[in-house]
């Protein structure tokens, strides 16, 4: 193998700790001129999950790979020139972790396990400065993940900072009491809701649901609830807010995500409730503290999807003594270990069973969280699961 060929790629350089200038360690320049050439055709597997690591460790240098779980979705970024595939393979006897498949012809750079042993049986400075590698690699990749962890920590106590937690200056206005939470899927959400006055007179409160899960969700998420907000408390009718929310939502969105919302605006006069249904699922009401029903309501296209789109408001009224509740797909799909879902009706029965906490917001989002993680068991969570219910106590 041209060991030229392999010098020449910054990731190799940095891989083996090859310094611009000075003379390369023995074990490391054995090792890569013993590597031979191999190539790939589009399609088939470089290295295949649970499979033997006899074939040993590869560098590509041309072509895409695609990284692949045992279930074949992917799991990773594509790989292409320079990349290194089962450097572990030549120091374990473990099958393959993942398949690495490519997806157009590649060429790599090959040596297999049983020639590595044979020449580090020759040679123990092979081994040296491949076990030296990998150690500081492995500690690179550590300081890496920890780095990555702390941000997403201080990410996600961002997020969380800019949900309302404090709800006593709208429990304390005349026939209000609310309460809102929501539990991520993930470090970071997609799910978000807010509360806020218009006016004296007039309680916005929404709650949505950004298309995909982490970072870039809560980016959407953040963009989302500015922009309502902003044009709410302009002052604006409720279909232009939407409007101009979709509009903005919609303008250079080149990752094409989207945002479902259930919108609602009361007038705390005349007991009016002014609502615009995005795409999201329709509420539960309970009137005059009666049981939860479900109304038939009309939807309209999710936020950020077409420019233009015209949003239809619609409303209803919400009484002292009637109650709603608002809830993101989170909680409906939540699945338990037998791929069952927890559905409306299980959610409408377990509003109802509540009943006697009608006037008591917190305690009763509280049951409903405890209901769904009864249901699910061990199942992991899926999505975030987010719960807005206000009362005209």
């Amino acid at each position: 193998m041209d060991i030229e060929r392999l010098y020449e790629l910054p990731s190799i350089r940095k891989f083996f700790e090859i310094e611009e200038g000075k003379e390369i360690p023995e074990g490391v320049r054995l090792l890569l001129s013993s590597m031979k050439e191999v190539s790939i055709p589009e399609g088939q597997d470089v290295v295949t999950y649970g499979a033997d690591c006899e074939d040993g460790m590869y560098i590509i240098l041309s072509g895409t790979c695609d990284v692949l779980s045992k279930d074949g979705s992917r799991i990773n970024t594509t790989l292409s020139k320079g990349d290194i595939v089962g450097e572990l393979g030549l120091m374990n006897d473990q099958p393959r972790g993942a398949t690495v498949r490519a997806l157009t012809d590649v060429v790599c750079a090959n040596i297999s396990k049983e020639l590595f042993e044979e020449l580090g049986s020759v040679n123990r400075k092979i081994y040296g400065s491949f076990m030296t590698m990998l150690y500081h690699r492995t500690t690179h990749l550590v300081k890496e993940q920890e780095r990555v962890r702390a941000e997403l920590s201080v990410a996600a106590r961002i997020q969380d900072g800019i949900l309302e937690h404090d709800f006593s200056a709208f429990n304390a206005l005349e026939n209000i009491n609310m309460y809102a939470c929501t539990r991520p899927a993930k470090e970071m959400g997609g799910d978000f809701y807010d509360v806020f006055m218009i006016d004296d007179d007039h309680l916005c409160f929404l709650i949505a649901d950004v298309s995909g899960k982490g970072i870039p969700a809560a980016m959407f998420m953040s963009m989302a609830k500015i922009h309502i907000r902003n044009y709410a408390t302009l002052g604006l009718p409720l279909d232009e807010v939407a409007i101009r929310t979709n509009d903005q939502l919609c303008y250079k969105n080149e990752e094409e995500m989207f945002v479902t919302v259930f919108l609602c605006v009361l007038d705390l006069k005349t007991n009016e409730l002014k609502f615009i249904n995005a795409a999201h699922g329709s509420p539960f009401i309970s009137k005059a503290g009666g049981e939860f029903s479900s109304p038939k309501v009309k939807t309209n296209i999710a936020f950020g999807i077409y420019e233009g789109i015209k949003y239809r408001v619609q409303e209803l009224t919400l009484e002292p003594g009637d109650s709603m509740y608002i809830y993101t797909d989170g909680v409906n799909e939540a699945t338990n270990s037998k791929w069952e879902m927890f559905g409306n009706e299980r959610l409408e029965k377990a509003l109802n069973d509540n009943l006697g906490l009608v006037a008591e917001p917190e305690a009763l989002v509280d049951k409903l969280y405890k209901a769904i993680d009864e249901f699910a068991g061990e199942a992991d969570q899926a999505d975030d699961i987010t719960m807005v219910y206000i009362t005209r106590v």
